[in-house]
């Protein structure tokens, strides 16, 4: 009997599995391209904090990633990745009438271009070049949250900074 359960229970758990990744397997291409974005804004991340670390103090910035903000990163790729499979079969059960309009790629189109303006944000943050800084008229500058500061306390440490 329990050789018979055994058995059922691995084609119970291979159709399952088959399951899940006939629903996945179409919106692999949109999670690809959202994890490479992602990987883009740790390693701009890193260079923004190894920036810091080179313009202020050692004790504020260690220039490493941080474990807290992986997780952070991971958690919102999963996240987009089941938005992603979500917004895919809405578009193929839901609103197969309308035709196919693609939901999915605009859900990945969406999150890329929020982590294209990170990007931009982290590579223009505590850097003295040109474009840099006509860059920081528009985005925000990611050091006060990188220095875990008041913005206050950054303009007072970015003074003493520049008499020095």
């Amino acid at each position: 009997m329990e050789q018979l359960i055994l058995a059922h229970l691995k084609y119970i758990i291979t159709c399952t599995l088959g399951i899940v990744w006939c629903w996945i397997e179409p919106t692999l291409p949109y999670a690809y391209i959202c994890a490479f974005a992602v990987l883009l804004d740790m390693i701009t991340a890193w260079r923004l904090n190894r920036r810091i670390r080179q313009n202020y103090s050692k004790e504020v910035a260690d220039g490493k990633l941080k474990s807290s903000h992986m997780s952070k990163m991971i958690t919102s790729l999963v996240m987009v990745f089941l938005c992603i499979v979500l917004a895919h079969h809405i578009d193929n059960t839901l609103l197969e009438h309308w035709g196919n309009i693609h939901l999915g790629q605009y859900v990945a189109a969406v999150f890329c271009l929020t982590q294209f303006v990170s990007i931009l944000e982290n590579e223009s943050s505590c850097n003295g070049s040109t474009w840099a800084r006509v860059l920081q008229k528009f985005l925000a500058d990611k050091t006060c949250r990188h220095l875990e500061i008041d913005p206050k306390e950054f303009e007072k440490l970015r003074k003493e900074g520049e008499q020095q």
